[in-house]
């Protein structure tokens, strides 16, 4: 059974990988298209030059400088998004910039202005052109992904339910491993709460009975040969299984 969980999981992460890689792809495709789509707008108003470049930013487009092969300075940065007063129904989309301000005089900041007053004069001029066309690109963006993004929630729903039956599959053998008894290496520092006020590194632990909410253990305390008893409340050795699941079920033990 247990195999058969992990043989899955391993399939099912798979999957979303292959999936995510295919959302990846579809995503840079279109950000090539939206960059496409946008470019001719800024070629008109002779933003975008040898200085200056058009860079897709997360969901903005950016001008910045290029510097030694990398895009260095932005200038300023503008996106198309829904409308946060819109109504619930109403997917209405407006265009939003963003640049910072200075009182610099500089040479960089000055021409920094008039790039800015040409996307503002651009966006003024073209802006139901460009919606129109944001809007034909995000709908056949949205058609392509779509299916994929269904099929990768199913697949998540299964890979949780999977680990959870696992991880209580492992508990479970964690629990009879116990009940015969573990002994750990003295460096591995193996704390166990008896209680809510004391704490114990040890070096071996034994279930010896359980009854409703308590476990009665058996352990030994570091640098110590005699055994004591005590009565541990389950939640606290659940925690305990939980806070060492990987050298319990390693077994990687003294």
């Amino acid at each position: 059974m247990k195999n058969t969980i992990t043989s899955r999981i391993q399939e099912v992460e798979q999957k979303l990988s292959f999936l995510d890689q295919k959302i990846e792809s579809i995503n840079t495709v279109y950000q090539e298209l939206e960059l496409a789509f946008i470019t001719p707008f800024l070629e008109q108003y002779n933003i975008v030059s040898e200085e200056y470049f058009l860079i897709h930013k997360y969901d903005a487009f950016a001008i910045n400088t290029l510097k030694d092969g990398i895009y260095k300075d932005e200038l300023v940065s503008f996106r198309v998004h829904n409308s946060s007063y819109s109504l619930a129904g109403d997917r209405e989309k407006i265009i939003s910039t963003s640049f910072y301000s200075t009182n610099a005089d500089s040479d960089f900041e000055l021409n920094r202005m008039i790039i800015i007053g040409k996307v503002g004069q651009m966006l003024l001029d073209n802006k139901n052109d460009i919606i129109s066309g944001w809007n034909e690109l995000s709908k056949k963006h949205s058609i392509e992904t779509k299916e994929t993004h269904r099929e990768m929630g199913i697949l998540e729903k299964e890979l949780r339910e999977l680990k959870l039956s696992l991880k209580e599959i492992e508990k479970e053998e964690v629990y009879n491993e116990l009940k015969s008894g573990m002994h750990f290496k003295m460096d591995m520092e193996v704390e166990l709460n008896i209680n809510n006020t004391e704490s114990k590194y040890i070096s071996y632990i034994k279930i010896l009975s359980t009854k409703n909410k308590s476990v009665v253990v058996k352990y030994i305390v570091h640098h110590d040969e005699d055994f004591s008893t005590a009565t541990v409340r389950v939640m606290h050795l659940e925690r305990f299984i939980t806070r060492y699941s990987n050298l319990l079920t390693s077994k990687v033990l003294a």
